[in-house]
């Protein structure tokens, strides 16, 4: 009766202990980054676009500099004014590039960051999908094998909550005496030594000619020194 005390009180400290995964992020989420990222695309098209079209206007005003060169000559009078001109609009269309240029990075930039941001989402989702299957594989073994496996990895807290759980599930089982024995190593490993005693005498008391019983007396002897 007092071990059963031990591990409600146990398994309340161990739980508590015990973080969860916070949820995936929600499809309308990821419908939103997905459309973000096709916005920008098409954002990013249309700049490239106009992009291409006053580069166009650009080769077109420097073609007519040239054709009036060759009609009026360079010391004609309205050469000057034309020249001016061209030379205006040529400026403004440069000035226009280089905002479409500032425009274009800035939407590339925020492309990378939604590539990115989907990037981790996949990645969670596909860490959340690892966890469920291995814990689809831990259910489907019994109880005292997955304890066995906490034991061995020193995970002495899920050690002790499974090698417990395998003690309520089978009362007269034939790995009992080596549970109860391994309860008591994992709480002296996690130096609690009063709850390890509780063990180590109830594996002495029950299983008194066992090797089990054997080991619990060493460790006793340990916990006095």
């Amino acid at each position: 009766m007092k071990s059963v005390v031990y591990i409600a009180a146990a398994s309340l400290f161990l739980t508590g202990c015990l973080k969860t995964r916070n949820e995936v992020k929600t499809s309308e989420q990821r419908q939103v980054m997905a459309q973000q990222v096709t916005t920008l695309q098409r954002s990013n098209a249309d700049v490239a676009n106009r992009f291409a079209d006053l580069e166009d206007q650009m080769r077109s005003l420097n073609g007519r500099v040239d054709v009036v060169e060759n009609q009026f000559g360079q010391g004609r009078a309205g050469m000057d004014e034309v020249l001016r001109a061209n030379q205006q609009k040529n400026a403004e269309l440069s000035q226009r590039v280089m905002l479409l240029q500032e425009a274009l990075t800035k939407m590339e930039s925020q492309l990378f960051q939604v590539t990115n941001d989907l990037n981790a989402l996949r990645q969670e989702r596909a860490n959340v999908a690892a966890v469920a299957a291995e814990r689809a594989k831990q259910a489907k073994k019994n109880p005292y094998e997955v304890a066995q496996e906490y034991f061995d990895n020193k995970e002495w807290k899920q050690s002790i909550l499974n090698f417990q759980k395998y003690r309520d599930e089978n009362p007269k089982g034939s790995k009992f005496a080596d549970a109860t024995y391994k309860i008591g190593v994992s709480f002296q490993e996690l130096g609690m030594k009063d709850e390890a005693r509780t063990f180590y005498d109830e594996v002495i008391n029950k299983f008194s000619k066992s090797d089990e019983a054997r080991r619990a007396k060493i460790r006793l002897k340990s916990l006095k020194k």
